[in-house]
């Protein structure tokens, strides 16, 4: 771990995610002492807003295009950067495969997903010493402990997909320089804890979140994830009552219309698709607000940038007046594009490829799932799905496929291509389905459905798709690229943190 970074957390436990709704809009203070500030609800309120803060910083998903948007979609044969190379340089490394080990997006993934792990840890290490009583219900406070627990889950499950083997760093740091010679842990013992974390937040999270708490975690949130850590270690017997029970209890389901989904119509009542979503709000940061990570000073918006960084490159036509040219981040790749079927509904309702400037017709291909622009550039309402039913529904097929129970994984299979407007598959009279086939074809249905949400590149790893999939694009991946090299600064200051193999 990098020695500075620790400094930071002291600092920022109590900062809030300005940029989200509802909940989420409170300004936590910032300016007590630390050794003071873990004793009331509102203390713990403020810190927990600030475990949430940590997953809209740059290394996290920061407006989309993020670390994990780097790292998860531009690595994959989804997308391409098409910006100006010399304002992008490291996106084009991912993409083409020749990061070095200083690589922007690397360091900051590995950075700030760890801020986030510090600051949850202190809110799970301190809840037992807080003051008790009528001011600070033990209910209360066990729903901070379980939201601490998911979030510290999922730094931690997107950190190890990234790097494999952590520091593993469960107490709060004493100081600056604590965790200079913590080595690192292997991977088994990071999932182990990652599980146990979803146990415990499962039980402690509420089942519904009201529109005024948007943004919080669920219990349903904490199960998909642990569903998905059980796909991703390939314990399918172990997911598959999990993925079995929100499927059919969490009161999330398909929505109709695939568009209304991502839609800014679309309220968060009306949204039953996302279980877990990382939430932004158009509008400006209030005089007095305190900020933090990439949310900007007062006077700057606090809205997602996605749409404005997605468009093409010189598409001002498309964002409107105020709207900026479009940044060329996130470009769908021929590939992509061809992977539709004819009749899919969801496409033109993820990517177009074409758009009009004035009155000529430029041929671009850019990403429209999460379109919708404020009144100035990177100010937008677009939630960022990290958790949704869509994926629930075929991490589901695909468990029960891997048990043998294949009519059912045809039938959750089906109910996706459904919504779609596609035919479905395996059935009367077309040939029945294989465990083979049908694992082919939840692989496609995921990259079509889920493009663009950070789904591709893991994926690909485990199922061990990569390096295949990779080459026939004619990228130079080899089999050491299922892991990302551990960032040059942190093992310049931490010997003991050692280096992935390849790197």
């Amino acid at each position: 771990m990098n020695k500075k970074l620790y400094l930071a957390f002291a600092l920022t436990l109590g900062l809030g995610l300005n940029s989200c709704k509802s909940f989420l809009d409170e300004t936590p203070e910032s300016d007590q002492a630390v050794v003071n500030f873990y004793q009331t609800q509102p203390d713990f309120y403020n810190a927990i807003t600030g475990g949430y803060a940590a997953l809209k910083l740059e290394g996290v998903y920061a407006n989309g295009s993020g670390s994990m948007m780097t790292l998860m979609e531009l690595a994959s044969d989804n997308t391409a950067p098409t910006g100006i190379r010399s304002n992008t340089t490291s996106l084009y490394e991912i993409e083409e495969f020749t990061f070095p080990k200083i690589n922007q997006a690397i360091q900051f993934a590995w950075v700030d997903h760890y801020r986030g792990i510090g600051r949850v840890n202190e809110i799970i290490a301190r809840l037992p010493g807080a003051l008790s009583g009528a001011t600070f219900p033990q209910d209360v406070k066990n729903r901070f402990d379980a939201e601490a627990r998911f979030l510290r889950a999922l730094y931690y499950f997107n950190l190890v997909r990234l790097f494999g083997d952590l520091q593993l760093i469960t107490e709060p740091v004493a100081g600056p320089f604590a965790t200079a010679n913590v080595g690192r842990s292997p991977k088994e013992q990071i999932y182990d804890l990652i599980i146990s974390d979803l146990n415990i937040a499962a039980n402690g999270l509420p089942a519904t979140i009201p529109a005024s708490e948007a943004g919080r975690a669920s219990r349903w949130a904490a199960l998909a994830l642990l569903g998905k850590v059980y796909l991703t270690l390939g314990k399918f017997a172990d997911a598959l009552p999990i993925l079995k029970d929100v499927n059919d209890k969490s009161g999330r389901s398909l929505m109709k219309s695939y568009a209304d989904i991502f839609s800014p119509t679309t309220s968060y009542a009306a949204n039953t698709e996302y279980i877990f979503a990382v939430q932004y709000k158009s509008g400006l940061l209030p005089q007095g607000s305190n900020t933090v990570g990439n949310q900007g000073a007062v006077g700057q918006t606090q809205g997602s940038d996605m749409w404005s960084n997605w468009a093409p490159l010189g598409a001002g036509s498309l964002l409107g007046r105020n709207g900026g040219n479009g940044g060329g981040f996130n470009t769908p790749t021929v590939d992509l594009i061809n992977a539709y079927e004819a009749g899919d509904a969801r496409k033109n309702a993820s990517l177009l490829t074409t758009f009009m400037s004035g009155p000529t017709v430029v041929n671009s291909a850019y990403c429209v799932k999460f379109r919708q622009q404020g009144a100035v550039s990177g100010d937008a309402d677009s939630d960022f799905p990290v958790l949704r039913f869509g994926d629930v529904v075929l991490m589901y097929a695909e468990a029960l496929n891997e048990q043998g129970q294949i009519p059912e994984a045809v039938i959750q299979l089906n109910r996706i291509r459904t919504r779609a407007g596609l035919p479905s598959k395996f059935v009367a009279p077309a040939a029945p389905a294989t465990q083979d086939a049908l694992r082919t074809a939840i692989e496609q249905e995921r990259r079509v459905e889920l493009a663009f949400e950070n789904h591709r590149w893991p994926d690909l790893i485990r199922t061990n798709k990569y390096v295949p999939v990779m080459q026939a694009r004619g990228i130079p991946v080899k089999d050491y690229h299922r892991y990302y090299p551990i960032p040059q600064r942190e093992t310049d200051l931490n010997s003991n943190l050692g280096q992935n193999p390849g790197y």
